[in-house]
């Protein structure tokens, strides 16, 4: 745990192992992408289909050498799952505005991310719900 929570501290993003989660993509043993999130998330605005607790993630983070090769979508999809199994209704996701913030918005509709309808919001905030759970 002490690589990821290097990585978290050097991408300037919040380390709380007490409920948050970080998961990790490895390659040959070295960490190649990661994504910060929470599963006790509040989406602020009106635009949330289900009552808290919400998913939020956070960061997604992959190597540029290893990027375009699915290691974001698998982590994005790991954590949708981690909803599920937690009850967790639905997962929202607010791209950084930037200059790249349409090529982020298109890659969270691609891992199944919808437009967050909330008038005023200045964000583009994008939101799924996880896989109903299976009881056995």
């Amino acid at each position: 745990m002490g690589e990821l929570r290097a990585l978290a501290v050097r991408a300037g993003v919040a380390y709380a192992p007490d409920g948050d989660v970080l998961l990790a993509a490895e390659d040959d043993g070295v960490v190649v992408g990661w994504l910060s999130g929470t599963l006790a998330g509040v989406y602020p605005g009106p635009g949330a289909p289900v009552p808290p607790p919400h998913g939020y993630v956070q960061a997604v983070v992959v190597d540029p050498a290893h990027r375009r090769a699915g290691i974001g979508r698998a982590l994005v999809e790991e954590f949708v799952a981690a909803a599920s199994r937690a009850g967790v209704g639905w997962v929202f996701a607010v791209p950084d505005e930037d200059l790249e913030v349409e090529a982020r918005v298109q890659w969270l509709a691609a891992c199944g991310f919808r437009p967050v309808v909330d008038p005023g919001e200045r964000w583009p905030a994008m939101g799924r719900r996880p896989p109903l759970r299976t009881g056995h």
